[in-house]
């Protein structure tokens, strides 16, 4: 009787050995899988402030590429104008400011 005492003592320890080490590395796993998601929540933070600055800085040359289309067309007309009447007007858009 002692003796399946014992051995059911002896397995239960054993069981609870192989159960603390399969504890252990699942604590550990789980830790390094939030080590992982911390690093690329902070990455994703780094490359919305990048999208931020170029995005504003293509804001910024589209604003200067429609500039310049506006007075590229203004420089058109009063060039074609200048060629119809043969007198160029006294000002003139260009170069630009």
């Amino acid at each position: 009787m002692y003796r399946y005492l014992v051995g059911a003592i002896v397995v239960a320890v054993i069981a609870a050995a192989i159960g603390w080490k399969w504890y252990q590395q699942d604590q550990a796993e789980h830790q390094r899988e939030q080590a992982q998601i911390s690093e690329l929540s902070g990455r994703i933070g780094q490359l919305q402030d990048q999208n931020n600055q170029l995005n504003a800085a293509l804001a910024k040359v589209q604003a200067e590429e429609q500039r310049q289309v506006t007075e590229n067309d203004l420089l058109a007309k009063v060039l074609e104008q200048a060629k119809l009447t043969g007198k160029i007007p006294d000002k003139l858009p260009y170069p630009p400011k």
